[in-house]
């Protein structure tokens, strides 16, 4: 019986490791109307974590509004950025509600503020729970879309 050389050995094991290496360059990654997307979806869970840090809880303080600025001006540089039509308007929606969510925290502090202990939570607080519910979702539709 004979063996086989090594050198045959060695020669398929790079080979495969070529392979492997142009597969996961090229072919494996997110494609590339999706670059800008990712960068927006990255940007945005930066900046939650940074809202997250400077936020205490309750309704955001007015000193707080100015991290919230930076977030729905980010996200709407962003958008811009994305190219694929059907990307860009899903893109544009998210900083069309983010600029929304972040308009409104005035109308929510005013309500809030003026709101009698023990009454019920005021219109403002429903309607920014619903915008937050709403860019959340649609990031989550990015996500996937580019994932």
């Amino acid at each position: 019986m004979r063996r086989r050389p090594r050198w045959v050995l060695t020669i398929s094991f790079v080979v495969i490791a070529i392979g492997v290496a142009v597969w996961t360059t090229y072919f494996d990654g997110p494609p590339e109307k999706c670059k800008p997307v990712i960068d927006m979806l990255d940007f945005s869970r930066a900046q939650a974590a940074q809202i997250d840090s400077k936020s205490g809880e309750g309704v955001p303080t007015v000193a707080e509004d100015a991290v919230y600025q930076q977030w729905a001006d980010g996200l709407a540089e962003r958008a811009q950025k994305v190219n694929d039509p059907a990307l860009a308007a899903q893109a544009t929606e998210v900083a069309q509600l983010a600029n929304q969510f972040v308009m409104g925290l005035p109308q929510l502090r005013t309500q809030t503020q003026a709101r009698a202990p023990g009454a019920p939570a005021p219109p403002a607080v429903f309607e920014m729970a619903l915008l937050n519910a709403r860019i959340t979702d649609k990031l989550a539709e990015l996500r996937k879309t580019c994932s």
